[in-house]
């Protein structure tokens, strides 16, 4: 039998902590602000690492030159790196705009949205105490409840890489927007219960534009209307409804309406085109999900600064007893599910979490063929973990500490210690040396983390240990491309052994000839080799490589770099076709439009050329295409028209 959830009043002096007034809420909200800005205050100079380099550094769509119409409607535009994460590219160009590439203003964008969500997290945990038989539950408390529940959410080391890492600011913003959208439902379904519907619908649609905004700082908050179904009927119901055949019609339409605009009209057709650069099937991520959903929770309920990382060596399940916890895990997770079932009426917190836990990741951790695990994916889900674990902590010690002074003395060593855990936890990022040392210590048999540390200390100027660390893994793995790109990149730019260099590059072509090339991980490096080699003037090996990648990946940048070969090798025949084909991809591409316009000059497409350089010359951000189309339509167009 499942304990019965009795309203009661909780014992002791709760009477003297019902009434808060504004200046109370807004004292807290400021020791709120103060801790965070503590914790990570020492974040502000840690540099772009890992995925900032091509969301950000590498992002040219970003770099405004000043606040106007037409440069904001370019980035909102342009098929930047994550093109449906328009609202987070836009404000990575505002960062550009007021600081350039200065880490600081990144990062204090990101605490400052962190402590927007701090403070949205207290005000959506108050309302939901609000409602029903939480408000008789726990009326008394509610703003200790909800307040103590936002501080254990905003200062918990798991939400480190989505504040500190600059690029997961898409993460943070969108659920910033996804908690709006929430309170939004909330106040509006007060109104309408009060039979003010007007004030509801506008409530609900302002709720609706919000959702909407964060869908465009990254797509994951698309499951916020099943959190606000499992909200209603888990949570303030206590899992006493009726499935209402026009409300299951309705979602069902809008979650297909959400998978045809992001996987298109045959989604698993997208999802299996995944799949074919991963080294894992999709049974396999299901079955390794089922480990990975508990190493999350134990991250939250253990939460040691040692046990977090940024870039996971996890292991994959290749079956139901490979490893054996796999097995273990979906049993597990089968029990659990059927426990929050029967106990949904009777102990509706514990059902209420386990169901907002498990859908807030239905998106990240299931089908989807993203990475296998990363902990900026707990940042919503989290939120149910924090009040739940407050509900329930405050239930248990309600029963056995009869004093609310001494609870909230509780609340505060334990969030001391999590306060401490995060600001050990941020030491690591000092710059991209000191993470990775701190990452291999905790994963030391990672390939990729000893090769992202080989590459920072060569970044950093140390050579001598950066080149070892190399040359070791270049010997241990001689049949890895990604590695030995990199050892043939340092060989050349950093020793200058052209003979080394020319040796380890005949050896990548044989590995590539013998089919150990994996696009999802090595292509990064036969780009940068294929940049490195049209920089030297080897166009030819440079236009191999691109070739080899175009097999596998359709892009602009592929398509704009073989145009460029071309027309170093003055074939501008063939240079047309590639930028044509890089104009297509992206047809407000400054570069792309002054090359493929000066390309069909040279091929003697005089009308088309200097019609595609007119829309280069008015581009508001790229000053550089723009100034070299004007002069290319000042010495052809022009003169030829006067002719």
């Amino acid at each position: 039998m499942c304990p019965v959830y009795e309203i009661q009043k909780p014992a002791g002096d709760t009477a003297s902590s019902g009434h808060w007034g504004i200046y109370r809420h807004v004292l807290v909200f400021i020791v709120l602000v103060a801790t965070l800005l503590t914790v990570y205050s020492h974040t502000l100079q840690s540099p772009f690492i890992f995925d900032d380099f091509g969301n950000i550094l590498e992002n040219g769509f970003i770099r405004i030159q000043n606040l106007s119409w037409d440069e904001i409607a370019y980035v909102w535009q342009a098929s930047h790196p994550c093109a449906n994460r328009k609202v987070a590219n836009l404000t990575f160009a505002l960062n550009y705009l007021w600081g350039g590439y200065d880490p600081r203003g990144y990062h204090l964008v990101n605490i400052i949205i962190h402590i927007g969500c701090g403070l949205l997290a207290a005000l959506f945990f108050s309302q939901t105490l609000k409602t029903g038989w939480l408000a008789e539950r726990y009326g008394p408390v509610r703003p200790w409840l909800a307040w103590g529940a936002a501080f254990l959410w905003a200062l918990h080391p798991i939400q480190v890489n989505a504040v500190t890492y600059i690029v997961q600011r898409m993460t943070s913003l969108a659920v910033f927007f996804a908690l709006l959208s929430m309170i939004a439902w909330l106040a509006g379904r007060r109104c309408w219960g009060q039979n003010h519907r007007a004030r509801a619908i506008v409530y609900w649609s302002s709720g609706l534009v919000a959702w909407v905004i964060g869908l465009h700082c990254k797509e994951h908050v698309a499951i916020v209307p099943g959190l606000i179904l499992v909200h209603e009927f888990f949570l303030f119901r206590r899992g006493h409804f009726q499935l209402n055949r026009r409300w299951v019609l309705i979602g069902s339409a809008a979650a297909a309406g959400i998978v045809l605009f992001y996987l298109g009209t045959e989604p698993w057709t997208s999802i299996a085109r995944g799949y074919e650069h991963r080294d894992f099937n999709l049974i396999e991520r299901l079955m390794t999900e089922s480990r990975v959903l508990w190493h999350y929770l134990s991250l939250f309920y253990v939460p040691v600064a040692d046990r977090f990382t940024l870039l996971y060596d996890y292991q994959i399940s290749r079956g139901l007893f490979s490893p054996v916890t796999t097995i273990l895990g979906i049993l597990s997770w089968a029990g659990l599910l059927a426990a929050a079932w029967i106990c949904r009426t009777r102990w509706p917190v514990f059902t209420w979490m386990s169901a907002w836990f498990l859908i807030s990741l239905l998106i990240e951790s299931t089908v989807i063929p993203l990475e296998i695990i990363f902990e900026h994916r707990m940042y919503l889900p989290s939120l149910c973990l924090a009040l739940g674990t407050v509900f329930l902590s405050f239930d248990f010690l309600s029963q056995r500490v009869n004093r609310v002074k001494l609870q909230v003395a509780i609340l505060v060593i334990v969030l001391l210690i999590l306060g401490g855990g995060t600001y050990t936890r941020n030491l690591d990022f000092k710059d991209a040396v000191t993470l990775y040392r701190a990452e291999l210590a905790r994963h030391p048999n990672s390939k990729r983390i000893r090769l992202n540390l080989a590459l920072s200390l060569n970044i950093s100027g140390n050579f001598l240990e950066g080149g070892k660390l190399l040359e070791n893994m270049a010997r241990e793995y001689p049949d890895d491309i990604l590695i030995q790109t990199n050892w043939h990149s340092f060989l050349v730019n950093v020793r200058k052994d052209s003979l080394a260099g020319e040796s380890t590059y005949q050896h990548i072509l044989q590995l590539l000839n013998k089919g150990y090339y994996e696009p999802n991980t090595d292509s990064p490096s036969l780009w940068k080799s294929a940049r490195f080699f049209n920089s030297i003037g080897n166009h030819k090996r440079a236009l191999f490589l691109i070739d080899y990648l175009l097999i596998d990946f359709d892009y602009n940048c592929l398509w704009f770099l073989k145009g460029r070969c071309y027309a170093e090798l003055d074939d501008w025949n063939s240079a047309v076709q590639a930028f044509h084909q890089a104009w297509g991809k992206d047809p407000k591409d400054p570069p792309t439009l002054y090359w493929y316009g000066k390309s069909l000059l040279k091929t003697g497409e005089y009308d088309k050329g200097c019609q595609i350089l007119i829309q280069a010359a008015q581009n508001p951000i790229n000053e550089e295409a723009a100034i070299l189309s004007r002069e290319l339509l000042q010495n052809q167009c022009v003169k030829d028209s006067k002719r």
